[in-house]
């Protein structure tokens, strides 16, 4: 994954980060929790988190020393860093005891969802009970279309450099299926194609 591209991406997103928070924040309803972001477009939505909801402990884990890096400044830069850990791990299996986070939220999910190896299984894992997790792609059901116009077309072309793999709502239904967490499970497809898990 090219950092200089991945920075473009996650940056053009600033706008749209406090929409996504708070269609998580619509689904969690809760103010405090263990939250974990994961992935390579971590940071902006726990940025967005940190800022209304300053009981949450929140940790950002990648699996590349480089983006960790980065995530971690990005954080540190945006001076809502006082309680966020970073944390290099695999995605899969994950560096994380059973049962460890309240909330878990990856977005961008597409480039790494693949139901032969059950990463919704090693999310689930790490999942506390009563938690949720947050999984997917897309704008946000609330995101104001001009924001998203603005930024449609470039975040298209850098996401396809970055290997996007484009999943429809049948190939999520099955690797939903093959996870064993069908009953856990609810995809919703309000500004985008996400999955809510609970445990």
């Amino acid at each position: 994954m090219d950092i200089n591209e991945l920075k473009q991406v996650n940056y053009l997103w600033e706008t749209i980060y406090p929409y996504l928070a708070l269609q998580i924040m619509e689904s969690y309803q809760k103010s405090t929790g263990e939250v974990l972001e994961l992935g390579p477009f971590s940071g902006g939505i726990s940025i967005e988190l940190s800022k209304f909801y300053p009981e949450f402990d929140i940790t950002i884990a990648d699996s590349s020393k480089e983006v960790l890096q980065y995530l971690k400044q990005e954080v540190l830069d945006s001076g809502f860093s006082q309680k966020t850990k970073f944390k290099l791990t695999e995605l899969n299996p994950l560096s994380f005891d059973d049962l460890q986070f309240d909330l878990v939220i990856l977005r961008g999910a597409f480039f790494f969802l693949n139901e032969k190896n059950n990463f919704l299984g090693e999310i689930f894992r790490i999942l506390n009970y009563g938690g949720m997790a947050f999984i997917g792609g897309g704008f946000g059901k609330d995101t104001p279309q001009k924001f998203i116009d603005e930024i449609a077309d470039e975040s298209r072309r850098l996401n396809d450099n970055l290997g996007r793999k484009r999943i429809g709502i049948k190939e999520l239904e099955k690797i939903v299926k093959d996870s064993g967490l069908t009953g856990n499970c609810k995809i919703e497809e309000q500004g985008g194609l996400w999955i809510i898990i609970r445990k």
